[in-house]
């Protein structure tokens, strides 16, 4: 079934488990996911990232095809715009029929951050769409951003931007980053950073920078109270791995039986992180009677 992010998570604030939200930009990668959810009975939400809809993941393309295997399986399957930064790529979502939008404006100061992100808000939530936003800044592996404690999210600015810009979910920073990380490092997160915002709002928190933050760490982060795991990098590079492993033992690998194993890849992995965050089985949880459906109009009134 297809639905928004608000619908699912809100259900994992209630029963305290996490869901994770997958990166797909093409059809192998978006059936494996799925596939993993529906074998796990586990709910999902699928991450289109502004940057990976500028270069490949159209959401003309994307998003029909998303709505319709979602229709295939009683899970709960959610489609987010992630890292939504200029406007034109948040309205073009929101027209194109995400189910759900995150604004990303935390590289800017708080104030700046509360403005853009209210504005967000106030346009979606005239169609019933949720929307992330995100206070502290999480930034790049590569540069090591994780580690500066500058940016980690302070939960008494947590509750306020809550209280400012009525987001319905709430990304923070704790010690992960975006990317891959160099070899053989493991991020050190500050699990009570996570339970002081849990301790001060009950909206769904998300963990951005899944990939490579360790299996414990994700398991942790969930008890500690995120909702919301994004994987990326992890999925993208565990397909990427196999396919050059298997055209240097088989140069001559047939293309649509490589592309078939490539999905049973990206369903391989996507099931590993679902049983890191305790969803599998929370689908029962769900009713088609509550699916979600878009009725968009013209966005007037919001400043476009």
């Amino acid at each position: 079934m297809y639905t928004n992010v608000k619908y699912i998570l809100d259900d994992a604030v209630k029963n305290h488990y996490g869901v994770i939200a997958s990166a797909a930009v093409n059809v192998e990668l978006l059936r494996g996911e799925i596939a993993a959810a529906d074998e796990m009975q586990a709910p999902l939400i699928i991450l289109l990232g502004q940057g990976q809809m500028s270069k490949h993941g159209n959401a003309d393309v994307m998003v029909p095809m998303i709505k319709t295997l979602a229709g295939e399986t009683n899970v709960p399957v959610a489609l987010i715009l992630d890292h939504g930064r200029d406007w034109e790529y948040i309205v073009h979502a929101f027209r194109s029929g995400f189910s759900s939008i995150m604004i990303d404006a935390s590289a800017y100061p708080t104030e700046e951050n509360i403005a853009r992100t209210k504005r967000v808000v106030d346009l979606c939530h005239l169609q019933g769409v949720p929307v992330e936003g995100e206070i502290g800044h999480v930034g790049q592996a590569v540069d090591m951003d994780g580690c500066k404690e500058e940016w980690y999210t302070r939960p008494e600015e947590a509750l306020s931007f809550i209280k400012a810009t009525n987001v319905d979910c709430l990304a923070i920073a704790c010690g992960t980053a975006h990317g891959k990380y160099p070899k053989d490092f493991v991020p050190k997160l500050r699990f009570d950073i996570i339970e002081k915002v849990r301790a001060v709002t009950d909206i769904p928190l998300a963990l951005h920078g899944g990939s490579g933050s360790g299996d414990d760490n994700i398991r942790r982060a969930v008890e500690a109270g995120i909702n919301k795991v994004n994987v990326c990098t992890d999925i993208f590079n565990y397909c990427r791995d196999f396919t050059l492993d298997a055209l240097k033992k088989d140069p001559d690998y047939d293309y649509l039986q490589l592309l078939i194993d490539i999905e049973a890849r990206a369903k391989e992995i996507t099931k590993h992180y679902i049983g890191l965050t305790g969803s599998a089985g929370q689908a029962g949880n769900f009713t088609a009677e509550n699916t979600f459906g878009l009725k968009l109009g013209p966005c007037t009134g919001v400043g476009e």
